[in-house]
């Protein structure tokens, strides 16, 4: 049997196990429920399928699963005795996943010679939008442009095409991708997240809530176990908390985007987390104390607190706490991080916060002008995060009146 996307044979002797390791790379793809057991059902039926077992490894770490390390090793025992590119593929994956920085010129080198290779392209864009720096919109277009011909009309490329576009300013082509994308495959969380960035940026909070609502109703059922399900509730959540329904989303939000109850990576739960209760704070000039959760939660990303995005969101937490020691905890860590840029920010970020908190308005938004706008690109993530700074430079100027 050939891979769907390359065209390559795959090195199973078992049809049904690659049949199964293509549709969870769909479910992968699409953040939809059930990869992981399509992928334990394919290693049942050939336990030295190195690809099928390389992707449950990606979901394994994800979910912070304590056996990924048995996957990641299978994988690699099992691609000696595979194809070229299937071995290329394994080793880049895992790269991805363990060492992003130092892989990202082998996946480049890599994607020009297998550009139809989804799985490590998302990888690839995944990282460039955390770490591309400041000119990173145009590094992720560029890269999905790159691939075009040989992906054409592929759902899960069209969507991810779609989301770059937006994100470097071209909503229309944008939308109209994504919205080709989900008339393919509807059901597809990624797919609808997609969409959601895209009304949010354009402040239609009434209609992603009524899209949302809508898309959950039909696909909710199907998509729960899905890697971005805690992350569309949380769009949802903002939307019903933009129309002015708080108890709503802070229900919501409660329920399936808090630390102990979202399905999302550490990354996009602390985005999701800190997002969320820092718009509440900044909104509303009522501290919330941090849950253990959260709490938790923030020492299991606390070894990244260098990275602006990081910062931002970790600050920005204990800011909706009131919690002026760990925003001092904040800068004092981030102090001893090596000169840079990065450093910078971050350490720019956790001021303005600190001082808002201790009411000195006027000094927070005078720090905030030093952010650039090709800085606060630089800060990683999507324009939600870009917008979290803006709605936070607003909030001061507004306490000045």
């Amino acid at each position: 049997m050939f891979e769907v996307r390359t065209g390559n044979p795959l090195s199973s002797e078992s049809t049904e196990a690659a049949r199964l390791y293509q549709e969870a790379v769909d479910l992968i793809l699409g953040s939809e429920s059930g990869a992981a057991a399509a992928l334990d059902k394919a290693l049942e039926l050939d336990k030295d399928f190195a690809l099928a077992a390389a992707a449950r490894y990606f979901l394994a770490k994800d979910m912070g699963d304590p056996g990924a390390a048995d996957y990641r090793a299978i994988a690699e025992r099992s691609a000696v005795n595979a194809s070229d590119w299937e071995r290329e593929h394994v080793d880049i994956l895992i790269g991805m996943i363990e060492q992003p920085g130092a892989t990202r010129a082998k996946a480049q080198a890599y994607i020009e010679k297998t550009p139809a290779d989804l799985l490590v392209l998302s990888q690839l864009a995944g990282y460039l939008f955390f770490y591309g720096g400041t000119n990173k919109l145009e590094a992720v277009l560029n890269l999905l442009e790159s691939v075009e011909e040989s992906l054409g009309d592929d759902w899960a490329f069209l969507s991810r095409l779609g989301f770059a576009a937006s994100e470097a300013g071209q909503r229309r082509r944008g939308r109209e991708l994504i919205e080709q994308a989900m008339d393919i495959r509807p059901q597809a969380l990624y797919s609808i997240h997609g969409l959601a960035h895209m009304l949010h940026d354009d402040g239609a909070a009434e209609e992603s809530a009524k899209l949302l609502q809508d898309w959950l109703m039909l696909y909710g059922d199907g998509a729960r176990e899905g890697q971005m399900y805690g992350h569309v509730q949380w769009h949802l959540a903002l939307a019903e908390w933009q129309i002015g329904d708080r108890d709503a989303a802070m229900q919501r939000y409660l329920e399936f985007c808090a630390p102990e109850t979202t399905t999302c990576g550490p990354v996009l739960t602390l985005a999701d987390c800190g997002g969320f209760l820092l718009r509440d704070y900044l909104q509303t000039g009522q501290p919330r104390e941090l849950g253990s959760d959260v709490l938790e939660h923030i020492e299991q990303v606390w070894k990244m607190i260098g990275h602006p995005f990081i910062a931002l969101h970790v600050a920005g937490l204990f800011a909706s706490a009131g919690d002026v020691a760990g925003l001092n905890r904040c800068e004092a860590t981030i102090s001893e991080k090596p000169d840079g840029t990065n450093r910078d920010v971050s350490l720019a970020l956790v001021s303005a916060l600190t001082d808002y908190v201790t009411g000195e308005y006027q000094r927070a938004a005078k720090t905030l002008t030093t952010i650039s706008p090709a800085a606060r690109i630089g800060i990683g993530g999507s324009n939600v995060e870009r917008v979290l700074v803006d709605i936070l430079e607003t909030s001061c100027k507004a306490r000045l009146l």
